[in-house]
C-alpha cells in the first residue's frame, strides 16, 4: 500500500542523514543531526501506525532542544523532568513490551547527552541501535533496519577512533 512506500521512503531519507550525523565528534553537531533525522522517524513510524517509536522521536526532538541550550553540564533537574514527562507521555501509547523499546531508548539516550561524553554517547548509540532493530523488524519499519545497522556500524567505528585518540593521548602524556 502507498503508506508502507512512503514510510519507507522517509525511512530512506532517514538513513542517508543519520549515517552523516553518526560521523560527528561533537555533541552540538550530534543535536543537531539527531533532531533532523528524529523527525524524520517519526514521521516514518506514524505512517506505520508505529506511535511509541513517532512518539519518542518527537520527545527526542524536544530533549534536544533543551539539552542543547548548555554550554556546560546539563542540571541534573532537566534530565529528571525530562525523563518523567517521557515517561507520562508515553504511557498513552504503550500496549505490548515492544512499545518500550524507543522508549527505553530514548531514556538511556537522553542520559548518554547528558553527560556531554562523546564516548558515552557513541556507546550508548550503539546498544540503542540493536534494541531499535527489534523494534523495526515487529512495526515494519524495515528502511529503519538499514539505518540502525548502518548507524551500528559507524558508531562502531567513532568508538575505536576515539579509543585510539584517548590510548595516543595517554602515551603522549607519559613522555
Amino acid at each position: 500500500d502507498s503508506t508502507f512506500i512512503a514510510a519507507q521512503i522517509v525511512g530512506l531519507a532517514t538513513f542517508f542523514l543519520n549515517a552523516i550525523g553518526h560521523t560527528q565528534m561533537t555533541t552540538k553537531k550530534v543535536y543537531i543531526y539527531n533532531g533532523i533525522c528524529n523527525l524524520l522517524s517519526s514521521i516514518q513510524y506514524a505512517l506505520l501506525g508505529a506511535w511509541s517509536g513517532a512518539l519518542c522521536c518527537l520527545l527526542a526532538i524536544a530533549r534536544n532542544i533543551v539539552f542543547s541550550r548548555f554550554k556546560k553540564k546539563i542540571p541534573l533537574y532537566v534530565l529528571l523532568i525530562y525523563i518523567a514527562i517521557n515517561v507520562l507521555i508515553n504511557l498513552g501509547v504503550v500496549h505490548n513490551l515492544l512499545d518500550i523499546i524507543p522508549i527505553l531508548n530514548t531514556l538511556i539516550y537522553a542520559v548518554a547527552l547528558w553527560t556531554k561524553d562523546i564516548m558515552t554517547i557513541k556507546i550508548v548509540g550503539l546498544f540503542t541501535c540493536f534494541s531499535g532493530i527489534v523494534y523495526d523488524v515487529f512495526s515494519r519499519a524495515y528502511a529503519a533496519i538499514l539505518n540502525e545497522t548502518t548507524v551500528g556500524i559507524i558508531e562502531t567505528r567513532c568508538i575505536y577512533l576515539l579509543t585510539k585518540k584517548r590510548k595516543h593521548k595517554k602515551v603522549k602524556k607519559r613522555r
